[in-house]
């Protein structure tokens, strides 16, 4: 049995002002999204986390990814929810043993 955390990563930052998503502004040389998934997967009873990225910015959250292995990225939504959903949708792909889910919010990087 596995447990995948979903993090919402989609949303654009527009009340930041950064010109860039939020989960990708970086703190102390390490962007709050990389900080949340590291944070999750040390936690120890995490073995994978599926990341909801705004869809037009995919391939830059994978890249900013690459070096986590158990960490897959997916195109999320216009809302909160609905990222939540297509993130939820993958995890059969992604971990067809999951028997927890958990969500955390990308923008709460200090776990």
């Amino acid at each position: 049995m596995s447990v995948v955390a979903l993090v919402p990563a989609a949303g654009r930052g527009v009340r930041l002002g950064l010109g860039r998503p939020k989960a990708l502004v970086p703190v102390n040389g390490q962007s709050l999204l990389l900080r949340a998934v590291r944070g999750l997967l040390a936690a120890g009873c995490v073995q994978h986390v599926v990341v909801a990225a705004p869809p037009d910015q995919v391939d830059v959250v994978a890249a900013e990814l690459a070096e986590v292995p158990d960490a897959h990225v997916v195109p999320g939504g216009a809302e909160r929810t609905d990222s939540v959903r297509l993130a939820l949708d993958s995890v059969e792909r992604v971990a067809p043993d999951a028997r927890v889910v958990l969500v955390h919010d990308a923008a709460r990087a200090f776990t």
